[in-house]
């Protein structure tokens, strides 16, 4: 899969960046969709996706609204949950967009009432097949993303990009993490034009956990990287290292973007990227 989003003047993608009433958004998310937006010279649209489910759930006469606090409990009422989510998509909307505007990136928003994993898969059908996600909420044990879900379903986007708790920049080297001699120059490419963006240093680092080809593949890709002189490349022993250590490597490494596919040595599944973005300190772009 080519590690691409599409220009503004493509039609054929952009930048989602996720947006819902479950919490405020992580601010770094929203630095990391500009910073995308801003690297592949595309555009950002700000989706803030109402839960169908919610309004179904008010429906119901039985359904109460809790207080934050506890104490207090209302009838749920589908009108007054309408304007409350339309006041906070209001000031959310703003917000990004100013971000953007600061940027000199090109952005739209819109709001939709759907079941989210639908919502956007239509969004993206509809300008495909180049689009990236951005999740707006930080990814904890107790707000996951459905992540599995999102790649299968969300047919027309080329990746997703989670921050954790602990994001707090998108400055610094961008850390492509490769497992596969083919990955190498489409992840590579990809690195270097985000860290066009956000001003940092291109790094490589190759998963290996099979000693036989290891030197092997190292040659190669020192060959690969033949033109490409400036780029840091290290090679981690995953017979030696868990999943955890790389991600320290990473936060010591202060890396603004990793870079990793999902499914891979990194990232096999949701578990094991929620412990990865919550312990690195920037966003972490899964691609297919």
């Amino acid at each position: 899969m080519i590690m691409h989003v599409a220009q503004a003047d493509e039609q054929r993608g952009r930048v989602v960046l996720w947006l819902s009433a479950s919490g405020e958004p992580q601010e770094v998310a929203v630095d990391a969709a500009v910073c995308l937006a801003q690297a592949f010279q595309s555009e950002i649209e700000s989706l803030f996706i109402e839960d169908r489910q919610l309004f179904d759930l008010a429906e119901l006469p039985f359904a109460r609204e809790i207080s934050l606090s506890g104490r207090s409990a209302r009838a749920m009422s589908a009108n007054a949950l309408a304007q409350d989510m339309q006041s906070h998509a209001s000031a959310l909307q703003r917000r990004v967009l100013a971000r953007a505007r600061a940027a000199d990136v090109k952005a739209k928003a819109r709001v939709i009432r759907e079941e989210p994993v639908r919502a956007l898969a239509q969004a993206c059908a509809e300008n495909g097949p180049w689009n990236v996600v951005t999740v707006g909420t930080p990814l904890t044990r107790s707000t996951e993303a459905g992540l599995a879900d999102l790649f299968h379903t969300v047919i027309a986007t080329t990746g997703v990009v989670v921050t954790g708790p602990r994001a707090r920049r998108t400055q610094g080297p961008v850390i492509a993490v490769v497992e596969e001699l083919e990955r190498v120059v489409p992840m590579m490419r990809a690195a270097e034009r985000i860290a066009s963006s956000t001003g940092g240093e291109t790094q490589l680092w190759l998963l290996e956990q099979d000693q036989d080809r290891q030197d092997w593949v190292e040659g190669q890709i020192r060959l690969a990287l033949g033109a490409h002189s400036g780029i840091k490349f290290q090679v981690i022993d995953m017979m030696l290292n868990k999943r955890q250590d790389v991600a320290r490597m990473i936060r010591r490494e202060g890396a603004g973007f990793v870079i990793a596919r999902f499914g891979g040595l990194l990232a096999p599944d949701e578990a094991d990227v929620i412990q990865i973005a919550e312990t690195i300190e920037g966003p972490l772009f899964l691609v297919r």
